[in-house]
């Protein structure tokens, strides 16, 4: 009356049509997209954000790693009270989520703020500064 699984599967594969061909095509690797302005640009030159006071300098970092291991880099700039521009659009995925943990980590232990600002952007500021998100 009723079939075992092993009766079931051995039905359907010999059922199965063997004339048809099955191929997959390999994957392609692309690189990404870079436009060719932002490869022209200095990224050794700190952007300085003057507030009137003398003491008061907000020094801006704007950084477009190409891997995971500039992530040191970017931490120290935060922990040196930094504000960063984190431009993320030539890491994959996995690194992409791998840099913004740690970066999150880092952002959290002193206190600051990190702003998603567009689709692969992100601002991280430290504690004493604060970005607003005027619409």
């Amino acid at each position: 009356m009723f079939e075992s699984l092993s009766e079931k599967l051995k039905k359907m594969r010999d059922e199965r049509d063997e004339s048809a061909d099955i191929s997959f095509k390999p994957y392609e690797e692309r690189e990404p997209a870079i436009d060719a302005a932002y490869e022209k640009v200095e990224r050794s030159a700190p952007i300085v954000a003057n507030t009137g006071d003398d003491a008061s300098n907000i020094e801006l970092k704007v950084v477009r790693p190409s891997s995971f291991e500039e992530v040191g880099t970017i931490a120290d700039y935060l922990l040196d009270g930094c504000t960063v521009v984190l431009n993320l659009e030539v890491l994959d995925t996995a690194s992409t989520v791998r840099m913004l943990d740690f970066l999150n980590g880092v952002t959290y232990s002193t206190d600051g703020d990190i702003k998603n600002v567009s689709k692969s952007t992100y601002i991280i500021t430290p504690h004493n500064v604060d970005v607003s998100d005027d619409k």
